[in-house]
């Protein structure tokens, strides 16, 4: 009696280990279909989901008006609506109209914000929400403009050519650029090439000299036409007259004054007068020790100077 219980006991517990093998087996099963169709739900959102991405995202440009977008992180204030609706057609023409999820399209439009001139650096460009681009850049620094010929041409403080340009004496009146005249060369490249000649470079170095100084707005022009054959840079001012100023500010002789006495100079006629050419018409030489003062010797570009200056 007691054989037949534990042969009853045996058959009952390989039962249940069978069944409890089977359960296993199952879900062993179950896990691999429940992560199959996981997988192919996974795979199916991708190949629905990204094509309707990339249509609300072309979608999105086109409700914006068709317009490439691009704004700029801390833009200084002279980079005006104008100059940034200019930079943004050139980048639109660049990226042109394809899909705003075109992995080349950020490294056409850094391309084309360095080729427009108006930056040192474009360190990075970035995809807006509205499919155009967030620029963080290092800007130029418009400083003077160089007349040749019938233009003034707009220049950084190190003489690089800006892509702006007037037709002569009609530049804006505000901001001030002074006025390089009687430039010899012209540049031949694209925007941000240097300014060529010692000229112009003298006329530059003697622009910064002045240009923290209280009457710089009286300073309309520096003529460099006599530079070359004798180290003679020249100031007109907004009213006509003329300072003769001489040799590049980092150009020390014993024949002429140093610089900061040149400057006490015109800041004392400055204080007196409220005219650093003591009320126009005149020529003042500031070489020597004392400085003379004789009736201006009207030349063909103080003349234009005095005209043409806004």
């Amino acid at each position: 009696m007691a054989r037949k219980t534990r042969n009853k006991s045996s058959s009952f517990a390989d039962r249940f280990d069978s069944l409890r093998a089977a359960i296993r087996a199952g879900s062993t099963r179950l896990c691999a279909l429940a992560a199959v169709t996981f997988l192919l739900v996974c795979v199916g959102l991708v190949w629905w989901g990204v094509p309707k991405l990339r249509t609300r995202l072309d979608q999105k440009l086109l409700d914006g008006g068709g317009l490439t977008t691009v704004s700029f992180v801390d833009a200084p204030a002279w980079f005006d609506g104008l100059r940034q609706s200019e930079v943004s057609q050139q980048v639109a023409r660049a990226v042109g109209t394809g899909s705003t999820l075109d992995p080349h399209r950020l490294a056409k439009a850094q391309a084309a914000l360095t080729s427009t001139g108006w930056f040192h650096t474009v360190e990075q460009v970035r995809l807006a929400d509205n499919g155009g681009f967030i620029v963080d850049a290092t800007f130029v620094k418009p400083f003077a403009v160089v007349r040749h010929e019938q233009y003034d041409y707009l220049v950084d403080t190190s003489g690089r050519l800006l892509p702006l340009q007037w037709p002569a004496g009609h530049r804006p009146a505000s901001p001030h650029y002074i006025a390089l005249v009687g430039a010899k060369e012209f540049p031949r490249g694209e925007f941000g090439t240097p300014w060529p000649g010692g000229d112009i470079a003298a006329g530059l170095e003697l622009a910064r000299a002045l240009h923290q100084e209280p009457w710089i707005g009286q300073v309309a022009a520096i003529n460099v036409s006599q530079f070359a054959s004798s180290n003679a840079l020249t100031l007109i001012t907004a009213n006509g007259g003329e300072v003769i100023w001489g040799r590049a500010p980092s150009e020390r002789t014993a024949a002429e004054v140093p610089c900061d006495t040149k400057l006490r100079t015109l800041g004392y006629l400055y204080a007196q007068h409220g005219r650093i050419d003591n009320g126009g018409g005149r020529t003042l030489d500031l070489r020597g020790d004392l400085v003379t003062m004789q009736p201006a010797a009207v030349a063909p570009a103080s003349t234009a100077m005095a005209q043409d200056e806004p």
